[in-house]
């Protein structure tokens, strides 16, 4: 990073386990996680994860654990999601209950809900309500399950076909739906590749941004090895009000837990 930040209390790391510390077996990360000093994680998909073992870690270590991704098991050019295909309504709502299931268990915080690829024999209209549709149904049940529901924009570079690539409509998306559980996911590498600016983002759309990952760009490696200022951006989540984790998503270049050495020991946990 180009430089640290001027604050310390209130912002901490949540490394995705799906995506660092690949050289263990899934099973083993929290612990691993933990033992380096984090307080909380996020994961993946949970047909990719070890969920007794994140109960029993959440459990045993106290590790709180942020965020996960709605499940899409097979994810590939036809499947990245549900929101916004009428024909897959009932699959959505099935893998929803799902993941609200498992948040209970492990007390996860935040869902984030892939939108999908776009269905060349739907409007981009239709599919934009079907969205709105499901976000709406889909709200007063996080509600009840005390969690909060995330969208995000992919670039079709590395996600080909995904229908949700402009921040300003993912945005949108969620001022329609206006519900305080139901919220835009900023992922700073996604964000820098479709050419905006998560900077501007953070300063502009704070009260409808529910959760940040870090991962640099180009390359999505960690933060550091690219052109994006991390210090800038937890400056600015800090002043615009963002509390909690961000989450760390990102391809390491470092091998094990070498791949954190940067996370000063601040950032490892939220300060009491």
């Amino acid at each position: 990073m180009k430089r640290e930040a001027s604050f310390s209390s209130s912002l901490a790391y949540a490394p995705n386990i799906s995506w660092l510390l690949a050289d263990l077996p899934f099973g083993e990360r929290p612990a691993a996680i933990a033992q380096a000093g984090f307080s909380a994680i996020e994961f993946g998909f949970p047909s990719h994860a070890d969920i007794p073992a994140l109960e029993a870690a959440h459990r045993a270590l106290g590790l709180e654990i942020v965020l996960f991704n709605q499940d899409v098991p097979v994810w590939d050019a036809a499947n990245r999601g549900y929101l916004v295909d009428e024909r897959r309504r009932v699959e959505f709502q099935r893998t929803l209950g799902e993941a609200l299931d498992i948040a209970r268990r492990l007390g996860v915080q935040k869902v984030m809900l892939p939108c999908g690829v776009e269905v060349a024999e739907q409007t981009r209209q239709a599919q934009r309500d079907c969205m709105l549709a499901n976000l709406r149904a889909a709200a007063p049940q996080a509600e009840r399950a005390g969690v909060m529901l995330t969208i995000e924009v992919l670039n079709p570079v590395d996600n080909p076909g995904y229908f949700l690539t402009s921040a300003d409509e993912a945005l949108a998306i969620v001022r329609e739906v206006n519900h305080p559980l139901v919220r835009f996911q900023l992922d700073t590498y996604h964000v820098t590749v479709l050419g905006g600016d998560p900077l501007r983002l953070i300063r502009e759309q704070a009260p409808w941004i529910g959760h940040i990952q870090f991962a640099d760009a180009p390359g999505r490696h960690e933060p550091g090895t690219g052109k994006i200022d991390f210090a800038a951006l937890l400056d600015a989540a800090q002043a615009a009000g963002y509390r909690g984790y961000i989450g760390l998503e990102y391809i390491p270049l470092a091998a094990g837990a070498g791949a954190l050495d940067w996370v000063t020991p601040d950032r490892r946990r939220l300060s009491d």
